[in-house]
């Protein structure tokens, strides 16, 4: 009730009434089912939308350039990392740009994150120049190419990957306390499977590639994760 609001603020506590409450929690869960929720029906929406502002560019890239399933999996790829869709004509120029080359949609989702750097960083950062990231331990950095890169042999050993996610989720959490990006640096090649691999335990991980770092940009490494304790 009111008194006891007003009790609260005055003992320095911040009051949020239920119904932003709810409206958080219920954006937050969107935010985190983004991808499952994005169908056929909704990328067929999307494309609709953008035809009504750049026709020449929606016909020329789906369905002549990419089958309409070779983009969906590209959006979803990009929402299950919260990178935002909705600059789709930036997206179509560049699936448009590289779609040709690559059916892969891995790949193809790696070029597009690379073309959306510039955006990508903004959400994170804001207008900060100076990016604090986190590093990983070089020489555990060299093991992860190793056992995620493609071309891999030998996959990575569970107590390796347990610690790894261990010690990434705290490094996230501090980052975030101390009012910072959660974001990783991490090897172009192995980007994507390690941010699968962190995902399980640091769910508010971002991982960047050194590409997706714009060159207007600098970084700093505020703290290493696969240090020995």
């Amino acid at each position: 009730d009111a008194a006891t609001r007003e009790q609260a603020q005055a003992g320095g506590f911040t009051v949020v009434d239920a119904a932003t409450v709810l409206a958080t929690h219920l954006n937050h869960l969107m935010q985190s089912h983004a991808a499952a929720l994005l169908g056929r029906a909704e990328v067929q929406e999307l494309l609709e939308h953008a035809r009504r502002h750049v026709p020449g560019l929606v016909d020329e890239v789906v369905p002549k350039l990419v089958p309409p399933a070779l983009f969906q999996k590209v959006l979803r790829n990009l929402l299950e990392e919260s990178v935002h869709v909705r600059d789709l004509r930036g997206i179509l120029e560049l699936v448009g740009e590289f779609g040709s080359a690559n059916a892969d949609p891995a790949a193809l989702t790696r070029e597009v994150r690379i073309g959306l750097a510039g955006a990508i960083v903004q959400n994170l950062y804001g207008p900060v120049r100076d990016l604090g990231v986190l590093a990983i331990e070089p020489g555990l950095e060299q093991l992860l190419v190793q056992a995620l890169s493609p071309e891999a042999q030998v996959p990575l050993d569970p107590q390796l990957a347990d610690m790894l996610c261990a010690q990434a989720a705290d490094a996230a959490r501090a980052q975030e306390e101390a009012g910072l990006p959660a974001c990783l640096l991490a090897p172009d090649r192995i980007r994507a499977p390690l941010a699968r691999l962190l995902r399980r335990r640091a769910t508010r991980l971002h991982v960047l590639g050194h590409a997706e770092i714009p060159a207007t940009h600098s970084i700093q490494i505020d703290r290493v994760i696969g240090v020995p304790a």
